[in-house]
């Protein structure tokens, strides 16, 4: 449970910076329209706290790792255990 409950972080820390660097690599211009996107706001849940208050790139890699890491705690406590 501990291990699948780290991948989980592990994917969450790897999608923001994922989109770290796609922010890096856009003009400008683009990253207001990216930050307000619903596709940013699903898969990088901690993009929705930046709206409110602006982040630092390393809070907003390490908050989303902590929603991932929520949701996969969430995840398996709803799992059904299985029997050996």
């Amino acid at each position: 449970m501990k291990r699948r409950i780290g991948l989980w972080a592990l994917i969450g820390l790897a999608i923001a910076c994922c989109w770290f660097l796609v922010g890096l690599m856009l003009p400008p211009g683009y990253i207001y329209t990216l930050g307000h996107s619903a596709v940013v706001a699903i898969t990088a849940p901690a993009s929705l706290l930046g709206r409110a208050m602006p982040l630092k790139y390393y809070w907003f890699i390490l908050l989303n790792g902590v929603a991932y890491a929520l949701f996969g705690l969430m995840i398996e406590l709803f799992r059904p255990l299985r029997t050996r």
